[in-house]
């Protein structure tokens, strides 16, 4: 990583910022700021990113398809969100290479990866500072939304969730029976599905696939309700 020559990267992404720090900011891992204020390094301004980048894909994928259901619209819109589609695009910028780290960063594969992601929402966000939401959403379509070679829905809610979890760096869901309960002919399930150490959800169902769906369904339901 060669640190991050404002006019280079500006060049690269399309867009000329009125205010060259905010990518600066945008190009600076934590490792470089420890002991300093967060808004030195692109935390911050990832957050901002991923609320806006979630903001602009919703609308977009009401647009592009008006007739689908609020289910399908989510899992195309995670295909999307999730890191590993983000650190694709990222790395076709070459934000690994602009990001500046401290001498004590691993720089392992799945590091990169991440750092490739996380920059790429924090540039997100730092256009949205530096122009609006106008100039930002014209950046997510023409470089991220029409360049996403695979956004069709994922097939179900477990596959959806699991993709969730791991855009947002939560665990992976973890399935457990609550009960089994009627008679052996004719059995009702009860599984709830465990993230990051909490109960997530709770499904019920005749046979144990079914019961885990509806609760991976009710989990899904009550993230997208916190976003």
């Amino acid at each position: 990583m060669t640190g991050h020559p404002v006019s280079e990267v500006e060049k690269i992404l399309g867009y000329r910022f009125s205010n060259p720090d905010l990518l600066e900011k945008a190009l600076t891992h934590s490792s470089c700021t420890e002991g300093s204020s967060s808004g030195d390094n692109y935390e911050r301004l990832e957050f901002l990113g991923d609320a806006v980048l979630e903001l602009v894909t919703r609308e977009y994928l009401m647009t592009e398809y008006p007739q689908e259901s609020e289910g399908h619209l989510t899992r195309r819109k995670i295909k999307i969100v999730m890191k590993q589609n983000l650190s694709e695009h990222g790395r076709r910028f070459g934000l690994n290479r602009f990001v500046q780290v401290g001498n004590g960063f691993d720089a392992s594969e799945g590091a990169i990866d991440t750092i490739a992601a996380d920059a790429l929402e924090a540039i997100i966000g730092a256009i949205y500072l530096d122009s609006g939401l106008k100039a930002a959403e014209e950046f997510l379509q023409r470089e991220i939304l029409q360049k996403s070679s695979d956004i069709n829905p994922l097939p179900d809610a477990r596959s959806a969730l699991q993709e969730y979890c791991q855009a947002k760096g939560l665990t992976l869901p973890e399935y457990r029976l609550v009960s089994s309960t009627g008679p052996d002919h004719n059995p009702v399930f009860t599984i709830s599905v465990i993230i990051d150490g909490a109960e997530a959800g709770t499904g019920i169902g005749r046979t144990r696939k079914a019961a885990r769906e509806a609760a991976a369904a009710r989990a899904f339901e009550f993230f997208e309700r916190m976003v």
